[in-house]
């Protein structure tokens, strides 16, 4: 072949041409609804980060950032959402196809930022690939993550996680509202800071990890694996349960 004779592209044009072939098709949809200061919050997503922030108000802001690979796949993609002033709930939802489009599908994702009432219930989280990030936010909290780290500050409600793998790192500004913090994680730490006058009754264990305190508690380690840590701080009011397979477990003191 002649190469002199090849027809050749110059390369801003390759450039542009390269652009179109991957550029991602994105999509923001935002809404407000009226909701009570206490309203339950539930929320379902397959691929993206979740961000809920607190704020002294009546009323719920959704904003949801949808990215695909193109056009097609991202006319797939819906939001499920059921409003009132009491509840609210949103599922992001794919339109099923064949194997291809499962793939396609791992390429895409929806991003969420929620604003919610501080007093606001986290009653059902659900994520699979994707961070959920809470901040200020004083109402009870129950999670299940598959892939991602969860983090949260200004609790005071009950708690209920269930993560696969991903670090949980929680913040508990008093425990006023709580009786029951449940805590599991299979691969990554458990971190939990709780006030330096806390009341509650702790239960630990691991089976591959170490455990640390700064409530002056002591901690077994197991012959061949493992540790566990069981005892009471101030009254013992409030029951905390952390368990763990693959990871430490921290118990701090703010």
């Amino acid at each position: 072949m002649n190469f002199k004779n090849a027809i050749t592209i110059p390369a801003t044009a390759l450039t542009l041409l390269s652009g179109i072939a991957i550029a991602d098709v994105t999509d923001k949809i935002e809404k407000t609804y009226a909701f009570d200061i206490d309203g339950k919050v539930s929320l379902s997503n397959i691929n993206g980060d979740v961000f809920i922030t607190a704020c002294d108000c009546k009323k719920l802001t959704l904003s949801a950032l949808i990215t695909a690979s193109d056009q097609e796949t991202r006319d797939r993609i819906s939001l499920k959402i059921k409003a009132n002033e009491s509840s609210f709930s949103v599922e992001t939802k794919y339109a099923e196809r064949d194997k291809e489009w499962h793939r396609k599908d791992r390429q895409s994702e929806v991003v969420f930022h929620l604003s919610v009432p501080k007093g606001a219930n986290l009653n059902d989280i659900e994520l699979v690939n994707g961070d959920l990030d809470i901040s200020g936010v004083t109402g009870k909290l129950n999670a299940d993550l598959v892939n991602g780290r969860l983090s949260s500050d200004g609790l005071t409600s009950d708690t209920k996680i269930e993560m696969v793998n991903g670090n949980i790192n929680l913040s508990f500004k008093n425990l006023n509202n709580a009786k029951n913090v449940d805590l599991e994680a299979v691969n990554g730490d458990i971190i939990v800071s709780l006030p330096s006058n806390a009341s509650a009754k702790i239960s630990a264990e691991t089976v591959s990890g170490r455990i640390s305190n700064e409530f002056g508690l002591k901690v077994n380690k197991g012959q061949w694996v493992g540790s566990d840590m069981n005892g009471t701080i101030g009254d013992g009011r409030v029951d905390i349960k952390m368990e763990n397979v693959n990871g430490r477990i921290a118990l701090q003191k703010h």
